[in-house]
């Protein structure tokens, strides 16, 4: 290995360390000083009580704690993970932007995934005072395996038999996985798959995960008969907070109960500042808009040359149908996440990031639709930097999400109402 390789390797070498230490300077800056009691009593729930959803993170810390789960150890639990969580998200990032480098495509990633660090639906989300300790950071964190071996295996049966793991643990750590972080998953999937054979497996797969989300969400019971028995259970195995309400109406209150009560009373709340989060959120919108848009029509133009005879290839749309327009269309897997249920904070958040990260895996990919997007993208950043410098000032200005919403946008909707009855 001559000089000019060994310069080449440390500097490429550097990103994924940089990124880390970025990526926990932030966390160690923020970090709330204890798990939020709505989720907490999760971390002391094991199989002992039953099969159900929810379950899998207590039942490995008992390994641990087979007695009683302080809650310092939940806690550090937590921010272990959450290292963890930033050290495979610095690898992934640095990978294809190791990839990408001295192609066209760099700029765009770079600013895509600034973008998105800059943004409320950043990883810090997971972190802010009403998420630390729920559950969305071992989903991420999951997917994320599944995502290096994604990277880094390339036997196609290898990849799906991680991948359904992978998946099938999130779905026991959290049932709402399947409208989270599973488009990112399913991304992986179809990505993978390369003929028609592998996209039956790839579907199978996928329906296998559907079936056990239907177990966990319908069928799956605890053993204790009432909300006052577990609470007693509980309470003589840790002394973390232990909140009623939350373990209520996860067991003990019917789905049409909980929905009253949880969501219809608020409903008017969640959309008025949504609505606003979207205002807020605006460019961020139109750039994922414009990007996708550019993505899709270079995924439906003809292919550019037949491998065998050079000429120009008449079938159209091909990666359009097969691969980009189902991982577009996996992003609806949102919306019962957001008809359902009150935490439109969480499900912006894992929004953001899963728009992101399914292209930071179509790039690594080497999709050329992807790359041509990328390109495009790279070209508008260097034609209008101001315009996205200030992009990434308004970003960076916003608050991270919390769990039901986005902090900025009552502060918004009330300057804006006090506004309007002082001018009319």
């Amino acid at each position: 290995m001559n000089v000019n390789q060994v310069k080449t390797k440390l500097r490429q070498s550097y990103r994924a360390p940089l990124l880390f230490l970025l990526l926990t300077a932030t966390f160690l800056c923020s970090l709330p000083g204890q798990l939020h009691g709505w989720n907490s009593a999760w971390y002391a729930m094991d199989y002992s009580l039953g099969v159900d959803s929810r379950l899998f993170v207590g039942s490995f810390l008992r390994l641990f704690y087979p007695d009683f789960l302080p809650a310092s150890s939940a806690y550090a639990f937590c921010v272990l993970s959450t290292l963890v969580l930033l050290a495979l998200l610095s690898h992934v990032l640095a990978s294809v932007l190791r990839l990408l480098e001295n192609t066209p495509c760099e700029t765009g990633m770079l600013a895509l995934i600034a973008f998105w660090l800059l943004s409320p639906g950043s990883p810090a989300y997971l972190w802010s005072a009403e998420n630390m300790g729920r559950f969305d950071l071992y989903l991420f964190l999951v997917t994320l395996i599944a995502g290096i071996v994604f990277l880094h295996v390339r036997a196609v049966p290898v990849r799906f038999a991680v991948f359904t793991l992978c998946g099938m643990v999130c779905l026991a750590i959290h049932q709402g996985y399947l409208f989270t972080f599973f488009p990112l998953l399913a991304a992986m999937y179809l990505l993978t798959a390369e003929n028609w054979k592998q996209r039956i497996w790839a579907f199978s797969c996928m329906g296998i995960l559907g079936a056990v989300f239907l177990y966990f969400q319908f069928f799956s019971r605890i053993r204790p008969g009432s909300c006052e028995e577990l609470v007693s259970i509980l309470a003589a195995r840790t002394d973390l907070p232990l909140n009623e309400s939350a373990l209520r109406f996860e067991y003990f209150s019917g789905f049409a109960d909980s929905v009253r009560e949880l969501v219809t009373n608020q409903l008017g709340e969640r959309i008025r500042y949504g609505i606003v989060t979207l205002l807020l959120l605006s460019p961020l919108a139109l750039l994922y808009g414009w990007f996708w848009q550019k993505l899709l029509r270079a995924s439906a133009a003809p292919i550019h040359t037949d491998a065998q005879n050079g000429q120009a290839c008449p079938f159209r749309g091909k990666t359009l149908c097969t691969r980009h327009l189902p991982i577009l269309l996996s992003l609806l897997l949102f919306l019962p996440a957001f008809a359902l249920t009150i935490d439109w904070g969480r499900w912006f958040g894992a929004f953001l990031t899963v728009q992101v990260l399914q292209v930071v895996f179509l790039a690594a990919k080497k999709d050329a639709a992807a790359w041509s997007a990328l390109e495009s993208l790279s070209t508008a950043v260097r034609r209008h930097p101001c315009l996205f410098l200030c992009m990434g000032i308004w970003l960076g200005s916003l608050q991270k999400f919390q769990a039901t919403l986005l902090p900025d946008a009552p502060v918004f909707f009330t300057s804006v109402y006090r506004l309007f009855h002082i001018l009319f």
